[in-house]
């Protein structure tokens, strides 16, 4: 793909695509296996973006597509009975969506339950086990829809090579995962339980690419895999402290801390595009609501909204690849 310069005619005048996308989840990282408690956040969100849909609309001037990515995992098997539960509760929300023309895609976690200390474990060192968690969300997927799921986001920035390949095998087109810019970590929150390690992302790139069947951190050389990895948005906000921190572009965090890392994404080097994320719980809490309206306000009445489209992740890496068949 060629790239164009941050001054270049064809840069400054170029469509640029915005995917938001959500994670379809419990409103509880580490639900109770006990209570099957409804998942009053995407009901909510849904209720909230029917109107913000036509809001972005009118002002890009295009229809607004957007990403929902679903839980449909061990741990959703077991609290809630079977893994295809949100898709058996919510049937006909999602079928708005898709009406609407979004994207419905998978997004896994790794949790297994721990029955002597009656806690959750994230359990990313147990391949049999992330096999087990991948192929069952993917089973489960095909199983409701009819086809094959074409996005995936694997939680807690999780991924592995083996993983990568299992998710090609099953048909995945474009995978979300890869946030770059961190270091490895053994877990998110300090207070949960987890094996093994989230990779380090320092060297992922921040545009699209057909990783290396070596190494996923790395476009391929020579025989690419099939499947794209749409990196999310990052980039290095000031900490306060003379510093600064790399964080990813999450809808509801603070609002100055997202606007900065949009602006660093739309100035980047090569063809801007944004990628987005939020769980669906985000409007339950009144601090992260806000932020959340603050940062679609801000994309609604932006100076670059003309160009703006609001895509789902496939329709980004269509534009901005043209060896993208998917």
């Amino acid at each position: 793909m060629s790239i164009s310069a941050p001054n270049s005619p064809e840069h400054q005048s170029s469509v640029i695509p915005i995917s938001l996308c959500f994670d379809v989840e419990p409103d509880e990282r580490c639900v109770n296996p006990n209570k099957r408690t409804p998942w009053s956040g995407f009901e909510d969100l849904y209720g909230q973006f029917r109107l913000r849909r036509k809001v972005l609309e009118q002002a890009v001037g295009s229809p607004a597509r957007f990403c929902w990515t679903l839980r449909l995992d061990p741990q959703i098997e077991l609290a809630y009975g079977s893994a295809d539960w949100v898709v058996k509760k919510y049937r006909s929300i999602l079928d708005q969506l898709i009406a609407e023309g979004d994207e419905i895609g998978i997004h896994t976690h790794a949790w297994r339950w721990d029955t002597y200390s009656q806690k959750w474990i994230g359990e990313h060192q147990n391949d049999a086990w992330l096999e087990h968690c991948v192929r069952l969300s993917c089973g489960t997927y095909e199983k409701c829809f009819g086809q094959a799921a074409r996005v995936f986001r694997f939680g807690d920035r999780f991924m592995s090579d083996k993983v990568m390949r299992i998710l090609e095998e099953l048909g995945i087109v474009c995978d979300l995962t890869p946030e770059p810019g961190h270091i490895a970590v053994r877990r998110l929150a300090a207070e949960e339980l987890t094996t093994g390690w989230i990779p380090d992302y320092r060297r992922v790139p921040r545009s699209p690419y057909q990783p290396s069947r070596f190494n996923f951190c790395k476009p391929a050389r020579f025989i690419p895999r099939k499947i794209w990895i749409l990196p999310l948005s990052t980039g290095h906000v000031k900490d306060g402290n003379d510093g600064a921190e790399n964080l990813t572009m999450v809808m509801g965090f603070p609002f100055e801390a997202v606007r900065q890392l949009l602006e660093q994404n739309l100035m980047s080097d090569g063809r801007p595009y944004i990628v987005a994320v939020a769980r669906t719980d985000v409007t339950l809490d009144s601090f992260t609501r806000s932020q959340f309206d603050l940062f679609l306000d801000h994309l609604a009445n932006h100076p670059l909204r003309q160009r703006f489209r609001f895509t789902t992740p496939l329709e980004t890496l269509r534009l901005l690849n043209k060896q993208f068949k998917g």
